[in-house]
């Protein structure tokens, strides 16, 4: 049965839509958005509704060029069916890492085999950092997404000869990458496609990809929002657009996201978790063997794929975990393709490697349980108090996971060995949405700030966030403006403090608590309000209660 299921691709489809469904979609409107980037793109979406603007786009009411709009309408469509919650808010991320883990399954089904797909795509689907980021309202996912469709659909027509419009394809999703998250979604498969032909000496393929007619394609997908903003805006729109939100994440630690060269390394070694245990073999297992075979080409793609996406991020000065997430659907063939020889081929050939990889595996939860109980515990009280022993139950259960991995292993049962360690993750999920992720909200307070507001507001009634300045949308707290669903009013000084809390009118000021204790003394000489006090954040009204 296994045999005749491998021959259909709906079928193993089907599996891998609903293994997403619950390692995306479970429990995901439920905690309420992370600052900074989802209750921003969240806000952006529906101010174009409010405002009728899908062309330039607002935060706070204020002009916002800080990305591409092709997720912002999305998110905006999906509000205009259903309502703006957190569901609304990151199912587009979801849906694109679904389609993320389909065009892995294609992928490596196109360069090995369909077995290698599917193992290929399990193995994208349950990598701690794909999971996590498929949950939330960001851009990476639908950038690596777009970027992966155009490597697959270059690499269809370069080795399909009759269907050399797979080419125009690529251009089309590196239309869509760039419309997502600006150039880096034609630079990087760009720069992947244009290495990989020049290494193959295959430059004269240049001429069947009808690089001409691509490009004209990408330019009339494209361009047409950024000529418009250009138009609209001129030196406005690309010195903060192109400049300070592109260039200058590239040349400085842009808003103080900065890292060692070696960061992406520990990234991947978390993020791919717990696969990136078994990355060091297959990756050696794939070079031998592959070079042996003479199937150096499908080397060079994924080499290729991997080192410009790695030493492109880990040159730029600004660093997020997110950033190298276009490097999982590279991986990921790699290591499908080890346990797709693991469990057809002879085991005893691969279970020197096998367990020095589960050696790692150990190593690295054992790592982390010791960090959550030496580094996390004295460092974070408050944090390990509400979410330590949930943690490391998590890490405990990874653990007993891959001892029952490992001894189906020596049992030589590799599909179980793998099943078990899907099944882990899946436990992962479960365990963080439904103990870890309630918790958390003791962290994001706003929420229940802004309800309070919203409760007490009326017309003429203004809301203020202290200190944020009307010139810097990331001064902020963006859940504010999200949650209360209200213009928000930028308090910079002290002065503008003072200002704003001696109006007339009813006011309200929402700001940290340290905040708060440094301006107290400053606040006595006004009649002002403690309303509520929350999880680190401060409510205050220049009247009392009703």
């Amino acid at each position: 049965m296994w045999k005749v299921s491998f021959k259909r691709d709906y079928f193993l489809l089907i599996l891998l839509v609903l293994l997403c469904l619950f390692l995306f979609v479970f429990k995901l409107g439920e905690p309420s958005l992370w600052n900074m980037d989802e209750p921003i793109y969240g806000e952006v979406a529906k101010e174009i509704l409010k405002l009728g603007d899908w062309i330039t786009l607002h935060f706070n009411y204020q002009e916002w060029f800080d990305k591409p709009p092709l997720y912002i309408w999305l998110t905006a469509l999906t509000f205009k069916a259903f309502g703006w919650n957190e569901f609304t808010t990151r199912i587009w991320s979801s849906l694109f890492g679904i389609g993320g883990v389909v065009v892995v399954y294609f992928l490596g089904k196109s360069i090995f085999e369909k077995k290698t797909g599917f193992f290929s795509a399990l193995i994208l689907a349950t990598s701690l950092q794909y999971i996590i980021q498929s949950r939330l309202a960001l851009l990476d996912v639908p950038l690596s997404f777009f970027i992966s469709l155009s490597i697959l659909f270059f690499y269809l027509g370069y080795k399909t000869y009759e269907k050399r419009w797979y080419y125009l394809l690529s251009f089309i999703f590196m239309a869509l990458a760039t419309l997502t998250k600006g150039p880096i979604g034609v630079l990087l498969p760009g720069l992947i496609i244009g290495l990989y032909l020049l290494l193959t000496a295959n430059t004269g393929e240049l001429k069947r990809m009808m690089l001409f007619r691509g490009v004209l394609i990408y330019l009339a997908i494209a361009s047409p929002w950024y000529v418009i903003e250009l138009m609209r805006h001129g030196h406005t729109f690309m010195d903060s657009f192109f400049f300070q939100r592109t260039v200058a994440r590239f040349l400085t630690p842009f808003e103080g996201h900065t890292g060692p060269p070696y960061y992406y390394l520990v990234v991947l070694l978390f993020g791919f978790f717990p696969w990136s245990s078994f990355l060091p073999y297959a990756l050696v297992r794939f070079f031998k063997k592959g070079w042996k075979d003479g199937k150096r080409e499908k080397i060079l793609l994924i080499l290729i794929w991997f080192g410009v996406v790695f030493v492109f991020f880990s040159s730029a000065k600004s660093k997020l975990p997110g950033y190298i997430l276009p490097l999982y659907p590279c991986l990921a063939p790699v290591v499908g393709k080890l346990w797709s020889e693991f469990s057809s081929q002879r085991i005893q050939a691969y279970k020197r490697g096998m367990l020095l990889s589960f050696a790692l595996f150990f190593s690295l939860l054992i790592s982390l349980l010791v960090a959550v109980v030496l580094i996390a515990k004295p460092t974070f009280p408050v944090e390990y108090e509400l979410c330590g022993k949930d943690i490391i139950i998590v890490i405990s259960g990874l653990i007993i996971g891959g001892v029952f991995s490992l001894l189906s292993l020596l049992y030589k049962k590799p599909s179980l060995c793998l099943g078990i360690m899907v099944g882990a993750m899946c436990f992962v999920t479960w365990a963080l949405a439904e103990h870890v992720l309630p918790k958390t909200e003791f962290f994001k307070p706003t929420k229940v700030m802004a309800s309070e507001i919203t409760s007490r507001l009326r017309p003429g009634e203004r809301i203020g966030n202290y200190p944020a300045s009307e010139k810097n949308f990331m001064t902020f707290n963006p859940s504010l403006v999200y949650y209360t669903d209200q213009p928000v009013v930028g308090i910079e000084t002290v002065d503008c403090l003072m200002s704003f809390l001696g109006s007339e009118e009813r006011v309200y000021c929402l700001m940290s608590e340290k905040s708060y204790f440094r301006v107290k003394e400053n606040l006595s000489q006004i009649p002002v309000y403690v309303l509520r006090r929350e999880g680190g954040e401060v409510l205050l009204s220049n009247k009392g209660d009703r």
